[in-house]
């Protein structure tokens, strides 16, 4: 008896292999197969009542010759240039104030995190609510200090910008993953900066932000991806791609083809025509890091 459970005994790796299934499984079932189906989609016209019927690549001739398919690209590349580096930023720059020890700082830490876990409903309508025009905290805050605040998200010249000042809210996640970065940071290397002679600013741009770049790159890859992807509930519920079209995003050109017009062949055509966007703003940024000898590999992330 003790030979055969010997025998059954399965391996380390083996262990994780089985601990990892249920996670492969959910990968495959909810993502890869979802994907192959939507890819396939996009080469037939569908909508939903009747079979579908072939149409080669037509569909992404009518994505790409559809002016608001067009004006969805450059909205959505427009949320990207300015809300990541903004969000990137911010969440280093709070990190590096929180660093230091302290007897409330582990309060401020939970509050830059907390608009992280809030629902994307939820944290859209009070946003909403902030930002009107006429009784919105924000607005009355202005008045009273003497400025004349603007009509934020029912101005076609404020409404992007004030998408992007509810995306500066939501960077817990990379304000923790920046916080752990500077903890693992061996202490020393500031103190020997501080004998040689360098002050505050020189430690930061020669020191710090040099070790902590892989960091801030995979932090850029995944504020880029979701900012392109996943902005679809806030603008829905804030905008609706309004006002005049200012706010509408390849999520809701996809979301209006598909639920609105049944033409679900051309969302999948845009949909996935959005991964290639995405996919090649990533190279773009692997481009970019090679040329300022940033690695990516598993040796640059040991600190």
């Amino acid at each position: 008896m003790p030979e055969r459970l010997s025998r059954l005994r399965l391996s380390r790796q083996d262990r994780w292999g089985l601990l990892l299934l249920p996670y492969a499984l959910g990968i495959f079932v909810l993502v890869i197969v979802p994907a192959v189906f939507s890819f396939g989609l996009a080469f037939f016209h569908y909508d939903a009542l009747s079979p579908p019927v072939w149409a080669g690549t037509l569909n992404f001739v009518l994505a790409y010759t559809d002016e608001l398919f067009l004006l969805s690209v450059r909205h959505s590349l427009a949320l990207i240039l300015l809300p990541v580096p903004l969000r990137l930023f911010g969440a280093f720059f709070v990190a590096r104030l929180l660093q230091r020890n302290g007897r409330f700082l582990n309060w401020f830490r939970a509050a830059v995190y907390l608009p992280t876990i809030v629902p994307g409903a939820a944290f859209a309508l009070a946003w909403l609510w902030i930002l009107n025009p006429l009784y919105g905290p924000l607005n009355l805050l202005l008045r009273a200090l003497g400025f004349a605040p603007p009509a934020w998200l029912i101005d076609p010249t404020w409404a992007r910008p004030a998408l992007a000042l509810m995306a500066l809210w939501q960077i817990g996640e990379g304000f923790i993953v920046c916080l752990a970065a500077l903890y693992d940071m061996p202490p020393d290397l500031e103190d020997a900066a501080r004998i040689d002679g360098a002050n505050g600013r020189a430690t930061l741009r020669h020191i710090i932000l040099p070790l902590l770049a892989p960091i801030l790159l995979l932090l850029t890859f995944r504020d880029v991806i979701l900012t392109f992807q996943e902005t679809f509930t806030q603008i829905y519920l804030t905008t609706q791609g309004g006002p005049y079209y200012a706010t509408y995003t390849m999520p809701l050109f996809i979301y209006e083809q598909g639920f609105d017009l049944q033409a679900f062949g051309v969302a999948s055509a845009a949909m996935w025509v959005m991964y290639a966007i995405t996919g090649l703003i990533v190279v773009a940024l692997v481009v970019i890091a090679r040329q300022w000898h940033i690695g990516t590999t598993e040796e640059t992330f040991v600190l």
